[in-house]
């Protein structure tokens, strides 16, 4: 079970971020140059980075968790028909393989009377992902708005959206494109909000030793000579 106060909801349009949770009492826009995200993909990684991290000091955000709703025009899909079992598979990845981003996120959803294949843009994601989480805010995970069932045809976020997500986050989430991360021990990180790396042992003390040695030997072989 999560806290919802804790859990913010943002749902991803094609050049629009709504917010929905935390300590907000309604739906918020962020609207999203196409200078930074144009056509389903990022033109300006550290436009989008900056705009996120006035955005958030704006509301005065923290110790919150995401829940990424992507909309249905910010993703491609396609529903397959059972009827032909033996082609499905095949026609799966055909269609996979023509999704037009360089690197894809991509799950096949089990629907009545067929199968779903969804793909998001990798790119476009991990920019998102990576724009929150250096200001804290990490992501828990992220689903296509189809998965919200009745509520999943409409375009735009609104409260009762918002607040079926926080009531059915648990069920959502095993619906998430993403592996669910455990958020609730944070990583240590640099300044770039990176993980740092473990610090490299020193090979001083081996040297030392195998300087020893050979001085050893040196001496020997000098006395055995006179």
């Amino acid at each position: 079970m999560f806290n919802k106060k804790s859990i913010l909801v943002l749902f991803i349009d094609r050049n629009r971020f709504q917010f929905y949770g935390a300590n907000f009492t309604g739906v918020e826009t962020l609207d999203v140059p196409e200078a930074y995200l144009r056509d389903l993909d990022v033109v300006n990684h550290d436009g989008l980075y900056t705009l996120v991290k006035q955005w958030i000091k704006q509301h005065s955000l923290s110790g919150v968790q995401l829940i990424l709703v992507f909309a249905e025009t910010s993703y491609f899909e396609k529903v397959f028909s059972s009827a032909q079992p033996a082609e499905q598979e095949t026609e799966i990845i055909k269609f996979l393989d023509a999704v037009p981003f360089e690197s894809a996120i991509t799950k096949v959803y089990d629907v009545p009377n067929g199968k779903r294949p969804v793909a998001i843009n990798k790119a476009l994601y991990e920019a998102i992902r990576q724009g929150f989480l250096l200001q804290g805010l990490p992501t828990k995970g992220a689903i296509p708005i189809f998965t919200l069932g009745a509520l999943g045809t409409r375009r735009a976020l609104d409260t009762e959206m918002g607040e079926y997500v926080l009531k059915n986050i648990d069920a959502l989430l095993r619906q998430s494109l993403i592996e669910v991360q455990d958020s609730s021990a944070p990583s240590p990180q640099g300044p770039a909000g990176q993980m740092a790396a473990p610090a490299k042992k020193s090979n001083l003390p081996l040297l030392l030793g195998a300087f020893g040695v050979l001085l050893i030997i040196l001496l020997v072989v000098v006395f055995l000579f006179r």
